[in-house]
């Protein structure tokens, strides 16, 4: 996680259920909190038995596109030439991963990879359009419920962030135009402009 960060790339889902590992062994804490800290708990369809095995099965290819977008980006840095597609085979064939998964990626990486990114392959599309209904069921439920679904929710975000051309991201500009008036681009007007930024009176 800490080379991803390093090399600008995103491995939320894998960060979080390492995070998740380490709640776990705070026992006690947890113990204290539960009376404590009760959840507001909303009304959630919870998931049938084939959502929530579409629900682990696209996060896994999410968090598989993440952790092979980490591999390519050490390789370009690092000139290490790794054949993605040898990889995949690899594991497939004796790591404890081994997964049958393994074969799709293999395979996408085989036919070549548009923009260079697994998410985007037709098949792993297709597979991706077949499961995300219940990871999205599922993520919802949980947040809905109280349940905590940390990676399932990394790996949703991150596959909402990338298939959104203009997103949330751009507001960074205007934050940081407004502490430090670093000014900001406009998608219909060239140049670096700055805000007005007039305090707004909250009751």
């Amino acid at each position: 996680m800490i080379e991803a960060l390093k090399l600008g790339q995103s491995a939320s889902a894998i960060e979080a259920a390492v995070g998740a590992r380490g709640w776990s062994s705070e026992k006690d804490l947890r113990v204290a909190a539960e009376p404590l800290l009760p959840a507001v708990a909303h009304k959630a369809a919870f998931p049938s038995p084939e959502e929530l095995k579409s629900a682990l099965l696209a996060a896994r290819v999410l968090a598989h596109a993440q952790g092979f977008r980490v591999l390519a980006a050490a390789s370009d840095e690092f000139e290490w030439h790794l054949d993605m597609t040898r990889i995949a085979e690899i594991w497939r064939a004796g790591c404890i991963i081994r997964s049958i998964l393994l074969d799709d990626i293999a395979d996408a990486f085989r036919a070549g990879l548009p923009e260079g990114a697994l998410i985007l392959s037709p098949s792993i599309r297709d597979l991706l359009a077949a499961h995300l209904g219940g990871l999205r069921k599922t993520v919802a439920a949980g947040v809905s419920l109280g349940i905590p679904v940390p990676a399932l929710g990394a790996a949703l975000a991150w596959y909402d962030t990338m298939r959104t051309a203009k997103g949330t991201a751009n507001l960074i500009q205007a934050q940081r135009d407004f502490f430090g008036s670093h000014g900001f681009e406009r998608i219909d007007d060239p140049g670096v402009h700055h805000g007005d930024w007039k305090p707004i009176a909250v009751s």
